[in-house]
């Protein structure tokens, strides 16, 4: 739900009838998320809602979609971004300020590629934490490049490439604080490996989060991350796999096998399954398991991790199988699994069991 040029997606939005728009709407009707979030929605790069996102609500999830039912959210949250926020100095070193290679993180206008969370309960939106601000120098043991950016441009260059933040979810008397980021996808760079290595450092800021590392300070000035006892849910696009994937994999694996998540469901016997994923036939040779994937490269991107303090019932992935009559909504009019037709990214889900 992404374009090129501000208010694009305020207009897609609000024609009521867009085929794709239709077909996300009808797989979130059909999978029923209490919580979601939704990666590249574009907003206002201050954050809040233009428009787009109620339009997208009440002309699409709040209305029938292929024999659907519709699904309120009447909680939202659309965080600031530092999606084509343009920087004070040069990033890529031509010598001009321009987006998007200048942006603090990559996109045509502030608040491309934003992401936005949806909601049936409560948010407390005076608890919400963001390390929007926290330079990239300054994560301790970092692997920014060395000699790719001046001095000024390491001095404004922010850690995340749009935003990390914790948004508590207030369900009856208990808080789930979700984790929410979207790291940038580690290629489109050169022999520097500029994205690689910052995709690699925002999962690690994910980890430190959740260590409430001593020199973590967000942007409210505010210590630490979450506290030792905190239920809690990574989500997110974070454009790495353990196995596959031009990544690197130490972030990912240290967060995936992070003593703090539920195993079961990061990388044990309850890991998101599709019945789909399996049939697809990605451009490059894969080790990963094929109902694992979540992306049509044949990769595993995009996660919902509860913590080891929520019980897991059941989890998966939507990717029908090729006799499902569900199929149709991630298929073009020919029948083909396009990225036009919905997605490339499959949604993900995980049913927890709270006591409230």
């Amino acid at each position: 739900m992404s374009a090129p040029a501000p208010g694009q997606i305020l207009e897609l939005t609000a024609s009521k009838s867009d085929a794709r728009l239709s077909r996300l709407a009808a797989i979130i009707q059909h999978t029923r998320p209490d919580v979601l979030m939704l990666c590249e929605f574009d907003h206002p790069g201050n954050g809040g809602d233009d428009g787009s996102v109620a339009n997208f609500c009440r002309h699409y999830l709040e209305r029938p979609q292929y024999q659907q039912q519709p699904i309120e959210y009447p909680y939202r949250y659309c965080p600031p971004t530092n999606t084509g926020l343009m920087s004070p100095h040069d990033l890529d070193g031509d010598g001009v300020l321009t987006l998007p290679a200048d942006g603090l993180g990559f996109g045509e206008h502030h608040g491309h590629f934003g992401f936005v969370i949806l909601s049936q309960y409560p948010i407390a939106e005076n608890k919400i934490r963001s390390w929007q601000n926290m330079l990239w120098q300054d994560l301790p043991d970092n692997v920014m490049p060395a000699n790719y950016y001046s001095e000024q441009a390491e001095s404004v260059l922010r850690l995340s490439s749009k935003n990390h933040v914790v948004v508590p979810i207030e369900v009856g008397s208990q808080i789930v604080h979700l984790l929410c980021c979207h790291p940038t996808p580690p290629v489109f760079d050169g022999d520097e490996k500029r994205n690689a290595r910052r995709n690699h450092d925002e999962l690690k800021l994910v980890t430190d989060i959740i260590n409430s590392a001593s020199y973590l300070r967000d942007d409210d000035g505010g210590a630490g991350g979450l506290a030792a006892k905190d239920a809690f849910v990574v989500m997110g696009d974070l454009n790495a796999d353990m196995v596959d994937g031009d990544g690197m994999k130490p972030a990912v694996r240290d967060l995936l096998l992070h003593p703090r998540l539920n195993h079961s469901v990061s990388t044990g016997k309850m890991t998101p399954k599709s019945l789909g994923g399996r049939f697809t036939i990605p451009w490059q040779q894969r080790k990963g398991r094929g109902t694992e994937w979540t992306h049509i490269s044949g990769l595993r991107l995009d996660y919902v991790l509860p913590s080891s303090n929520l019980t897991v019932s059941q989890t998966g992935i939507f990717w029908p199988d090729k006799k499902d009559p569900m199929r149709s909504l991630i298929c073009d009019e020919r029948g083909r699994s396009r990225p036009q037709a919905g997605s490339d990214h499959r949604l993900v889900w995980v049913d927890i069991a709270l006591s409230v």
